[in-house]
């Protein structure tokens, strides 16, 4: 185990998200974070006072890079992209069949929300931030009813998570945008958009 000191409690965060994601969560050491982020495991416990408060902060963390990368994503768009189509782009090539672990929020809950409260909290954020996301987009785009829409849109994505799991395979990502695509195309013909046009099939990707 490297003995030098650890860069960025940052640096120990990442280590202890592969880990939990990759293990389950009784079988991760704290000495298995401490080698993994090339630090000691006393500078583990400077920055983080138990594994439980490591694991909710790890779980923070992937949440915030989580929006952050799709911010990145969305502003590459061009404007004859449609960006609530793009979300399912993203989620495409995000997914690598060779080491895709799944939701680390779901994982998280199942393993341990009985006993850290605090776990189902930050799933639960990255849950609403995502259907926020989505409504937002469909607000932006003109239509009515965003959080509605929001929510059928982010529950598609959930599902295309899921099943990539189970199957190693990306391929649920491109069958869930196929199925946003009938679904805005429904929600446009039964008039829940303030302006006409019918914006559900614009190019797949359009980056800047």
């Amino acid at each position: 185990m490297g003995a030098g000191k650890c860069e960025t409690p940052a640096k120990i965060l990442s280590a202890a998200a592969d880990l939990f994601s990759r293990d389950a969560y009784a079988c991760v050491s704290v000495d298995e974070v401490a080698e993994k982020a090339g630090c000691t495991k006393v500078t583990v416990y400077q920055h983080f006072k138990s594994k439980d408060h490591l694991l909710v902060e790890s779980l923070r963390m992937r949440l915030a890079r989580r929006e952050a990368r799709l911010d990145a994503f969305l502003e590459q768009l061009t404007p004859d992209s449609d960006p609530l189509l793009a979300v399912f782009d993203w989620l495409e090539e995000w997914i690598d069949p060779a080491h895709f672990r799944g939701c680390a929020f779901v994982k998280a809950v199942n393993e341990l929300s009985a006993v850290v409260p605090e776990v189902r909290d930050v799933a639960l954020e990255a849950k609403e931030k995502l259907a926020d996301r989505f409504a937002s987009l469909a607000k932006a785009s003109g239509r009515t009813k965003s959080r509605e829409l929001g929510q059928q849109l982010a529950l598609i994505f959930e599902g295309a998570q899921s099943l990539a799991l189970i199957q190693s395979s990306a391929h649920p990502a491109t069958l869930a945008r196929r199925i946003a695509v009938t679904v805005l195309n429904d929600w446009d013909a039964r008039g829940n958009t303030a302006e006409p046009g019918n914006q559900s099939d614009r190019p797949r990707i359009g980056r800047r």
